[in-house]
């Protein structure tokens, strides 16, 4: 087995490709080559990588035949056109996108990495986003102490882990209204971002579910390993540019006492706790979770009336923690381990 290899990231100048670059410059991983790939009117753009000079180039001419790994980000619709293509040029592909979700081969790399056995087989892993795997962290911990038998979790969203788009359009929008002019229709969402709340980012299915609640849902049982775990998903989206929160309620068969939970949520990889009965003693995604390796657990209380449920405030930065070191994590893995 090699423990260098050559890797490619496939949309870089979107939100994930910039940050998986960022990523690279921090830590130190077993690559050979970082080749950047973009589609063609993005092609030319000098990114620095470890120092050295590298040159995003086009898609359409790129040969994925070349590198052993590459990591998809971009949108569900540029992973659509393009990973059948990849993969059958001879790359594994890592997707970033949430596109293969739900389909057996989504991995966090600290909860769940045997599943990507199966999933180089396959040619494909799917990593999913940071709801999914910030849920997953904390309740593979919880599922440790007593199985866990129902999930209730609300989720925080920014705008980026909607789009770029988004992102853009909550800066306009905000400017605009500070500067008292009326906003402009037909952004990334359906109503105002700005100094709003908004319960769905996408089309309804017939139940009444966003896709962002499909996959969360779906993302949690596939990652535990817990296909059949009840699970109710409600995911809002927030005027923040990055960063993501959830509150958890979670359902064990045996009653966890909340100062236990805090003292091994404590001692798990990937977690950090700041749970203080005092002013600021929890986390939030700006302060704390933005530039962090780690999700972040505060506000941990047993539930008054129910003494099997627990509650949990969980924060983490959503393009840092919960994407890109994750897939260079299993990028990681699948060097040392199956390449």
């Amino acid at each position: 087995m090699s423990n260098v290899a050559d890797i490619a990231i496939v949309g870089a100048s979107s939100l994930v490709g910039d940050m998986l670059i960022n990523v690279l410059e921090e830590h130190s991983y077993p690559f050979g080559q970082v080749r950047l790939v973009d589609v063609d009117e993005e092609a030319g753009e000098r990114r620095m990588i470890n120092g050295q000079s590298v040159r995003v180039e086009a898609l359409s001419s790129f040969d994925f035949a070349s590198v052993k790994l590459a990591i998809v980000a971009g949108d569900r619709d540029f992973a659509l056109q393009h990973i059948a293509a990849i993969r059958d040029a001879g790359a594994l592909v890592i997707d970033t996108t949430g596109l293969l979700t739900g389909q057996g081969v989504t991995v966090v790399a600290e909860v769940n990495p045997a599943t990507l056995a199966d999933a180089v087989q396959r040619r494909v892993v799917a990593c999913p986003d940071s709801q999914v795997l910030q849920s997953a962290l904390v309740l593979k911990v919880l599922d440790g102490m007593s199985p866990v038998q129902r999930v209730s979790v609300a989720t925080y969203q920014s705008m980026s882990t909607h789009s770029k788009a988004a992102v853009e359009g909550l800066a306009m929008e905000t400017g605009r209204l500070l500067n008292g002019q009326p906003i402009e229709k037909g952004g990334a969402l359906a109503k105002q971002s700005a100094f709003n709340l908004q319960p769905c980012a996408s089309d309804l299915d017939e139940s009444g579910a966003s896709r962002e609640e499909r996959d969360l849902v779906a993302g949690i049982g596939e990652v535990l390993g817990l296909p059949s775990l009840p699970v109710l998903a409600n995911c809002v989206m927030v005027p923040l540019f990055y960063g993501t929160a959830q509150m958890m309620q979670v359902t064990t068969a045996e009653p966890l006492d909340a100062q236990k939970v805090i003292n091994v949520l404590r001692r798990a990889k990937g977690i950090k706790v700041l749970d203080k009965a005092e002013a600021g003693g929890y986390p939030t995604p700006v302060t704390d979770a933005t530039g962090s390796d780690q999700v972040w657990v505060g506000r941990v209380r047993q539930d008054a009336g129910q003494p099997n449920t627990i509650h949990l405030w969980i924060v983490s930065d959503n393009l840092r923690k919960g994407v890109a070191l994750n897939s260079l994590m299993i990028a990681d893995l699948l060097i040392k381990d199956y390449l």
